[in-house]
């Protein structure tokens, strides 16, 4: 029996999902979970580790086009977010819409914390914003929806 993989990624805040992005069903935008997801090309690395409350990041990779690029330098600004989950499911009964039988295998959410880029591609990782160990109040990047406009000096 064949077997697929689909990779659904969402990005959000506390009040709104801005961006449903799916990376298998090529060019056309698809409907799952109630919503209507968009085709766009991404990778996600290590999604499973074996390793459960790992403090571990995921990293994603996706085009360098100048919507991802917008869509990712505004998600670090404003502390978005962002759930993967991937499905299993069998390619030969229906390959051109998500299938109400298809399996859970992994998901993960995280905070949008950090970007890498170059020409052709962007690599984001997810993870916590919070440090993992210590006494201290733990790091983190404040945004504008925390604290409201930081004053200039």
């Amino acid at each position: 029996m064949a077997r697929a993989q689909a990779q659904y990624l969402r990005l959000f805040d506390s009040a709104t999902t801005y961006q449903r992005w799916q990376s298998y069903y090529l060019g056309t935008p698809v409907s799952w979970s109630g919503a209507a997801w968009q085709y766009q090309q991404f990778d996600c690395d290590g999604i499973t580790s074996g390793q459960s409350g790992s403090d571990g990041s995921l990293g994603i990779t996706l085009p360098a086009t100048q919507f991802v690029v917008d869509v990712i330098e505004r998600a670090l600004r404003e502390a978005w977010l962002a759930e993967v989950t991937l499905y299993e499911f069998d390619p030969t009964t229906n390959n051109s819409t998500p299938q109400a039988s298809q399996a859970l295998v992994a998901s993960f959410v995280g905070e949008v914390v950090s970007g890498t880029g170059g020409l052709t591609s962007i690599t984001v990782a997810l993870g916590s914003s919070l440090s993992p160990v210590g006494a201290q109040i733990p790091p983190r990047t404040f945004s504008t929806r925390l604290i409201g406009i930081p004053c200039q000096l």
